[in-house]
Order: structure tokens, then sequence, then C-alpha cells
């Protein structure tokens, strides 16, 4: 299995304990809120898409342990496609819980494609509880000894699940991976064209995708912490 230590850039002391709580207690929420460092800024789609190495849609699957030890606190993760990537990892681990009758995971919405999961703010600043068989999509990043870690920037689209493999959101991952290491005004020009192209078509989804390709143009963050 592949280890997985996930990124959690920009978070105080205060936060880190967080999380520490809420492993000890996962029926009930962490008593204290995620704080993040002065001047973070919650990395937009395609800075995630341009600073990631693959980008896998990923099964969850059983919890890591027997609960008498900290790897209670692991959950496993099976990638099943490689949406960007020459590498896909046989299994990855990370830090959560399954879902109990007292607090369950909250489905990601599929029309979303701005605001992190809502169980990113209940106090970890990443979500922490996942439902076995939830499909996410996971951006990763390859570390120097040939593992790779999952990319969970705080309050970020980093750990959304979805329906399928064409869901809106896999969809717009697929595209900005065509722009996002692109030069900067080369992007924007094509972006342009894309969102027009979109607009265009009178579907709903293509609509959905507009909308955020105009985020994604402006810089538009989801949280900033100035």
């Amino acid at each position: 299995m592949t280890m997985i230590a996930a990124n959690h850039g920009g978070m105080t002391s205060k936060a880190l304990m967080a999380i520490a709580l809420a492993a000890a207690t996962i029926g009930s929420l962490p008593a204290q809120a995620c704080s993040m460092a002065a001047g973070y800024k919650t990395p937009t789609t395609l800075e995630l898409v341009a600073g990631s190495d693959s980008i896998v849609l990923a099964r969850v699957g059983a919890a890591i342990g027997d609960g008498s030890g900290p790897d209670q606190t692991s959950v496993e993760l099976i990638p099943e496609q490689l949406v960007d990537g020459t590498e896909m990892p046989a299994r990855l681990q990370i830090f959560g819980h399954l879902g109990t009758d007292r607090f369950q995971a909250t489905p990601s919405d599929p029309n979303e494609l701005h605001k992190a999961n809502p169980d990113a703010f209940m106090g970890g600043c990443n979500r922490y509880v996942f439902k076995r068989g939830m499909l996410l999509l996971l951006f990763l990043r390859k570390m120097p000894d040939g593992s790779f870690r999952i990319v969970s920037s705080a309050f970020a689209r980093t750990l959304e699940d979805v329906p399928d493999a064409d869901a809106p959101w896999v969809r717009a991952v697929r595209y900005y991976n065509s722009v996002a290491r692109l030069p900067k005004k080369e992007a924007k020009t094509l972006m342009q064209a894309e969102r027009e192209r979109l607009e265009a078509t009178g579907d709903p989804v293509d609509a959905l995708l507009a909308k955020d390709i105009g985020r994604q143009i402006s810089g538009k963050r989801s949280q900033n912490f100035d």
C-alpha cells in the first residue's frame, strides 16, 4: 500500500489541535474551529491542477486499524481511474474515518464547482469523514521516494466526491488540465473562447462549467485569509 501523509499547508497549531480532537471524538464535532495563518489563500482549481503530478478517481474503502492505536484514524482509498498524469498508485491512505450513525459524511453537491464540501468547515480544515464506496477526485503529488501525497489544501476542493467519471466536477478538472500549465495569456485566451462556446449550447451543465471558467479567469477564490 502506498502510504500517504496529506499536505495541510497553511494550518496553524490550532488547526492541528482541532484535527487531533476530531480523531478522538468522532461521535461529535470538534470543539475548536480550524484557523488559518494570515495571508493563506485557498487554491483555485486551476492552481490545484497545475500543482498536481497525477489526478485520480479513487473509491473509499475500509477503515485502517482496529481502533486501538494511531491507525484508527486512517481510511483506505482505491484508485480506479487516472484523470491526468502517467502513474496511478494501487492504494492510498488518508487521515479520516468512515461515517457513523451519529456523524455521517455529507455528499458533495454534484453541481457545485467552487466551494468545498461543507464538511471541510466542520473543524479540521478538510473533510475527514467519508462513506465507504464514495468516489473521490484526488490531486496527487509525487514524492522523492516515489510515493504519492494527497493534496488536501485547507478549504479547497481537494476531497470532493462525485457520482461518476462524467460528473461536472470531473469534466471541469479535465478541461483545466488542458490549459493549467500553459502561459497565462494563452490559457486566458483559450478559456475565454471555451466559456463562450459553453454559454452558447443552452445545456445546464455547460452553463455551470462556463460560470466556473469565468471564476478561474478572474482568479476568484472561495476563501481568503488576508
